[in-house]
């Protein structure tokens, strides 16, 4: 009997773990290994002591976590001895998700709604060290710079315009110009709609 693999599931609504861990449980394996969900987490913290308690071949990841963001479990991850292959299971999709995700060494990116099927095969896939991602050009799109970022996440942090150049290291007007170019590529019209963004995007959580 092939050997199962061990996967822990991360995403802050229960009754969405529980249909993952029987869909994928119950998914025909045909040829390939089965799936066994040796473990949940409900938020970003979680995650990481789980992965260190139970030492899962995959971990399939939401974005939107409380405590850490599914990008902070991502980046934290990358730094273990022995880390997972993680599988972003997300309803956000965009450019700058994506590439987010491949700066953070995720093998798959999957969109909720999507069929258990192709989760299971991405699984499998992460496994063997082969890549999932949604057919989207990472290239198109608002893509955000290193130094855009930096400051979206002060902002959604609650820092004023003096606060973040302070914290960055830059002037106002260097600040007030990055708020402008954000507001303008993500088309937000307001602090409120670019926090909520930063969320999303997996920045902040």
């Amino acid at each position: 009997m092939r050997k199962a693999i061990r996967t822990l599931l991360v995403d802050d609504h229960r009754i969405v773990r529980e249909g993952l861990r029987a869909l994928l449980e119950m998914a025909p394996a045909g040829a390939e290994r089965p799936i066994e969900v040796v473990g949940e987490a409900a938020d970003g913290t979680g995650a990481l002591a789980r992965c260190e308690e139970l030492r899962p071949e995959v971990i399939v990841l939401d974005l939107s976590l409380p405590r850490l963001s599914g990008m902070e479990v991502a980046k934290a991850l990358r730094r273990t001895q022995s880390p997972p292959a993680i599988v972003v299971l997300s309803m956000h999709v965009s450019p700058e998700h994506l590439r987010q995700a491949q700066e953070q060494g995720v093998s798959a990116y999957v969109v909720k709604g999507t069929g258990v099927s192709e989760l299971a095969a991405a699984i499998r896939k992460a496994v063997r060290g082969e890549h999932t991602f949604p057919e989207l050009r990472v290239e198109a799109g608002p893509m955000l710079t290193d130094r855009e970022r930096e400051v979206l996440i002060q902002i959604a942090q609650g820092a004023s315009n003096r606060e973040v150049a302070a914290r960055l290291g830059i002037s106002v007007h260097t600040v007030n110009t990055h708020r402008v170019h954000l507001m303008e590529k993500l088309q937000a019209h307001d602090v409120a709609t670019l926090t909520r963004l930063a969320v999303t995007l997996g920045l902040v959580s």
